[in-house]
């Protein structure tokens, strides 16, 4: 059976912006996210321990739940974890982001933090998000992250990658059947299948995420539904919620939809418009956000600047103890044998020595007689830089050739 087309124009996913500008709430759907992690409702199962130290199997909301699973993520660093205990605003804003990540929204070159210096991430100020002190990372490491989110237990070769998958683990007993985030990946993978089995063909699952004149209020209910349908189901032959063989009804849904996703509420383009503005102190933070990038920039391109007008790394001061060696000028491949040639026999002519010095001790210290004459090595035009090797006595009357200049060769 084909799938009817959706009513709404698709947009495309991930957010696209230019370097330094910032990410709006409209650009964040940041109503939707709010009422998302407003909600209190303790309906998951937590299969780690609580953020408030309550044992594995407690019940928590969906807020609590995502950003535990954060926490135990093994890709989660030390700092992060910190910054998130330490500042519970942080926490959500962090999970906030990581869940626009988390179905693809985030697009991957973006970057969160105003000291990135790689040329292939764009920086993006998000003041919606940013209302505390604390690193969002960017893109790649959040979903990164994410894929790391595993039950305890679970094995990563074998991850489930399909709504049936799910569903058929959590109706066997096990529950919940897989981390949150992974849920999440496996919705956005399957969107178009969700739309089909749970919205009456209305949208699509990515659609909840995108601009769109539905209230967000609506949206975030028929999320919360979807997480707690494919993370708590219990029903082994039906999906209606008031069923007899499910114990626990889900509480996002809709009496008038049983076993469907809750009614969408329509708006006009004026009261959509309504939702998602930015405030005034949002703006004021995006300009100083943008302002800190700027300094950033600046001081990274006079330190390029620096680095090369003096390659030496070490500017006008006269204390220097080092200086580099010169580049050695262009030769012809001529020259560069010749050259390679005069170092050979340098070479050969040092080993001698050597050879005939230790002869001379292995005779005892013995001098050797007048008429054995060593035959002084040829110098090259430039200096040797071990003078003190090159003068060894090998006889009283012979040191090298010392006592007749005149064999020397320069």
């Amino acid at each position: 059976m084909s799938r009817r087309q959706s009513p709404f124009p698709r947009k495309p996913l991930p957010i696209k912006r230019n370097d330094g500008e910032p990410l709006t709430r409209v650009d964040l759907q940041y109503d939707f996210l709010t009422y998302v992690f407003a909600d209190t409702t303790p309906a998951f199962t937590d299969p780690h321990t609580t953020l408030t130290s309550l044992p594995p199997g407690t019940r928590v909301s969906f807020r609590d739940l995502y950003v535990n699973a954060i926490l135990h993520s093994p890709k989660a660093t030390k700092g992060l974890k910190d910054s998130m205990m330490m500042h519970p605003d942080f926490a959500t804003d962090f999970a906030m982001l990581a869940l626009l990540t988390n179905v693809g929204r985030v697009h991957t070159t973006m970057s969160f933090f105003a000291e990135k210096k790689t040329a292939v991430r764009t920086y993006h100020p998000i003041p919606a998000l940013e209302r505390v002190e604390g690193n969002l990372q960017d893109a790649p490491r959040i979903k990164a992250l994410l894929k790391a989110c595993l039950l305890p237990g679970e094995d990563p070769r074998y991850v489930l990658s399909s709504p049936n998958e799910i569903l058929a683990r959590a109706r066997s007993g096990k529950v919940p059947p897989t981390s949150m985030p992974n849920i999440i990946f496996v919705l956005t993978n399957h969107s178009p299948a969700i739309a089909q089995e749970h919205f009456l063909h209305e949208i699509e699952f990515i659609d909840l995420f995108l601009p769109l004149e539905i209230s967000s209020y609506s949206r975030a209910r028929a999320l919360l539904w979807l997480c707690y349908h494919y993370h708590e189901s219990t029903s082994s032959t039906s999906d209606d919620d008031y069923d007899t063989q499910i114990t626990r009804p889900n509480p996002f849904c809709d009496h008038h939809r049983p076993g469907k996703a809750p009614a969408f509420v329509m708006l006009t383009r004026a009261e959509a418009e309504r939702e998602n503005v930015d405030t005034e102190e949002e703006k004021l933070r995006a300009e100083l956000l943008i302002n800190r990038r700027t300094e950033v920039v600046n001081k990274i391109s006079r330190f390029m600047a620096a680095a090369q007008a003096d390659p030496t790394g070490q500017g006008s001061s006269s204390t220097a103890k080092k200086t580099r060696t010169p580049a050695r000028p262009n030769l012809t491949p001529q020259e560069k044998k010749e050259r390679k040639a005069l170092w050979d026999r340098q070479y050969r002519e040092r080993q001698k020595e050597k050879a005939l010095l230790e002869k001379s001790k292995a005779q005892g210290g013995q001098p050797n007689e007048p008429n054995q004459e060593v035959k002084p090595s040829r110098q090259s035009n430039r200096k040797r830089n071990t003078t003190q090797r090159d003068v060894r006595t090998i006889s009283p009357q012979a040191s090298l050739g010392m006592d007749n200049p005149e064999s020397m060769c320069f």
